[in-house]
């Protein structure tokens, strides 16, 4: 009976591995495709193009990059496209995109980036981007692959490229707009620029509020939308169809399925966005700590850093969320700061941009009375900051 019951056991091992083995298939990997983004915009003269192969996981791609605007496929982790033929067309013509390589720089930086000129040139101008007409846009890679597409711009006057800046104390403040209907407009978008990421909202009514306790649902850890210290770009755009499709859909990073696509031969965006309407808010709010909260001045430090930043306590209790904004000299702009305080102890990063994404510098160290006590990373020795007696 023993060896009966060993076997029943072993035929019964045997069955839950077999239950359990899978049919193994190989994924083949896709063939690569060829992925293009453009967006027109009345309110600037060059319009890019950015021209980038699919992600098929065939090609060994750079991550973590400091990202750079002039060269954004690359520091974006993509595989740009160079040598391509680019051509936008529209009722004044046919205008041709150039690759933009910069001088000072090796290949293969700023690679698949090119810029289409309208309205530029002086006397001898190129026609200038027209709103409420059709616009065609051509691409045709080295290898013969051709992608097209059209877009209509949005019928409205680009905004002030100077806009206003206004103080918006985010415990009282709220952002408003009101707008009449854009002729060619599918819908409009709200943009605000943040340190943990753009906050965008599409809407169909022609006018918005924005409250100063607005949390940020695109950033990772909730965080509000407006964050004290900073200086933060709001903006309303006319955004046509193609626009809103693309960027209301989600993708998949390496073969772009799932998304709506309305180019032809290729993936991607052809699509115009006018941005008719900017404020910059330069974010505040009241006093939660006087004996925290101010300007600090740097008096001792082995190497010149910042000489002064300004310090909020964001968000209150153990930890604390901290921001503000630091200065490397009187002259230069302000840029932001955030960090944490936790059982008395004080880290904060110092960003270039007002990003949190791009940290310069590190303090770690503590209040003790009106002093913050620490030091930088990178760099070694002591650093002293005094805090002003009144309030900035």
């Amino acid at each position: 009976m023993r060896r009966v019951a060993l076997a029943r056991l072993g035929t019964l091992a045997l069955c839950l591995i077999a239950a359990c083995t899978f049919d193994e298939h190989a994924v083949a990997v896709q063939p690569p495709q060829v992925v293009v983004h453009a967006v027109l915009d009345p309110g600037t003269l060059e319009q890019q193009v950015l021209v980038e192969r699919s992600l098929s996981g065939a090609v060994d791609i750079v991550k973590n990059q400091r990202f750079d605007a002039e060269d954004p496929i690359n520091t974006g982790s993509g595989i740009p496209i160079g040598g391509a033929e680019v051509t936008i067309s529209g009722p004044d013509g046919t205008l041709i995109g150039r690759e933009a390589p910069v001088s000072d720089r090796p290949a293969p930086y700023s690679t698949g980036r090119y810029v289409v000129a309208f309205g530029a040139g002086g006397a001898s101008a190129s026609p200038p981007l027209r709103r409420g007409v059709r616009y065609q846009l051509r691409v045709r890679t080295p290898d013969g692959a051709e992608v097209t597409g059209t877009t209509v711009v949005p019928d409205i006057d680009p905004a002030n490229p100077y806009p206003l800046n206004v103080t918006f104390n985010r415990d009282q403040d709220s952002v408003r707009f009101a707008w009449r209907g854009v002729a060619g407009a599918r819908t409009y978008l709200v943009r605000v620029e943040s340190p943990f990421g753009a906050f965008l909202q599409f809407m169909d009514s022609t006018n918005v509020t924005l409250k100063g306790d607005l949390r940020n649902y695109f950033a990772s850890s909730l965080q509000r939308v407006f964050i004290p210290g900073f200086r933060q770009r709001v903006s309303v755009a006319a955004v046509d169809s193609n626009f809103f499709d693309y960027y209301r859909t989600r993708n998949d990073p390496f073969t772009g399925s799932g998304i709506i696509n309305n180019l032809d031969g290729g993936i991607g965006v052809f699509g115009a966005a006018v941005n008719f309407a900017t404020l910059v808010v330069d974010v505040t709010q009241d006093t939660r700590e006087p004996a925290f909260e101010g300007v600090w001045d740097l008096v001792v430090t082995p190497f010149p850093p910042p000489i002064m930043l300004r310090l909020y306590v964001e968000t209150p209790g153990d930890p604390a969320a901290l921001s503000g904004w630091w200065m490397r000299n009187t002259a230069e702009e302000r840029e932001g700061v955030v960090g944490t305080r936790t059982k008395g102890r004080v880290v904060l990063e110092f960003m270039a941009n007002q990003s949190a994404a791009d940290t310069v510098l590190v303090f770690s160290g503590e209040q003790r009375g009106d002093s913050l006590v620490g030091t930088f990373t990178p760099g070694t020795g002591r650093v002293v900051f005094l805090k002003r007696p009144s309030p900035y």
